[in-house]
């Protein structure tokens, strides 16, 4: 079992340590079943994006401009965040879903790790594609002359995305172990064995990099994107110039002087 709370070696630092004939308490069913629906709902949501999008590619063969459109890098953007919100529900809801309903964890060291690896993967992965998808939005509006919004460009973008993502999650998978508590020395739980500075400095880290600055990056983009946006805005709702010219007014002005 994955023990919430306090994550130290030093197990008897836990407020509520668990026993092995602890009666489970309301949340041994109310929690599952959230995280049931979290489940259905999330899986339902990204695979009707997914559908969507599908149908935008394979929907307009014939016509030039939706196949392009499909392929965009913007879809991709949504594609990529949609695939990492589905490998999350499927991989790592329902291991989480056991933490509250079995009294420990019965899938073993590999699981142990690969839960709690994926789960900072794919929340780097989101938090990364997001802040991509603001610098994409802003080279599209703001530097719409540019070339270097393209497709290829945005797949070496995602792969480095995944890159950095997998290599920051790699330290929360080393400190994942299988052990046994005091109060329930048969029983085995998935707990985090990191404690000192080096658990404090990943900690700091990975809230700087995967928080702070793409939330930096993001208002920066946004805030340069608003005034391009109200202006291209503004000139679509003003008037076309009319299309004669001053003589040409000059000579219907006459015309019609002769004939009144």
């Amino acid at each position: 079992m994955l023990l919430p709370g306090n994550h130290s070696v030093q197990f008897m630092e836990t407020n509520s340590p668990p026993t092995e004939h602890e009666p489970p308490g309301i949340e041994s069913v109310i929690v599952p079943v959230v995280f049931g629906l979290i489940f259905v709902v999330g899986v339902i949501g990204n695979c009707l994006v997914m559908v969507v999008i599908g149908k935008v590619r394979y929907g307009s063969r014939g016509r030039d401009t939706g196949g392009r459109k499909s392929r965009s890098p913007t879809n991709l953007f949504i594609l990529n965040l949609c695939a990492a919100d589905l490998l999350f529900l499927f991989f790592c809801v329902p291991l989480h879903a056991t933490i509250y309903s079995l009294p420990e964890w019965v899938f073993g060291a590999f699981l142990c790790k690969f839960a709690h690896f994926f789960s900072t993967v794919s929340m780097l992965v989101s938090i990364f594609t997001l802040a991509s998808m603001s610098v994409d939005r802003y080279i599209a509006v703001v530097r719409s002359g540019t070339s270097i919004r393209s497709r290829k460009n945005a797949l070496f973008g995602l792969c480095v995305i995944w890159t950095l993502s997998l290599l920051c999650s790699v330290p929360v998978a080393q400190h994942q172990v299988l052990t046994n508590h005091p109060s329930a020395p048969n029983s085995t739980f998935c707990w985090e064995e990191w404690s000192g500075a080096s658990k404090h400095t990943y900690k700091v880290s990975v809230l700087l990099l995967g928080f702070l600055l793409p939330l930096l990056l993001i208002s920066c983009c946004y805030i340069r994107v608003s005034p391009a946006k109200v202006t291209t805005s503004s000139r679509k709702t003003c008037p076309p110039p009319h299309p004669l010219s001053d003589k040409h007014y000059c000579f219907l002005f006459r015309l019609r002087d002769r004939v009144g």
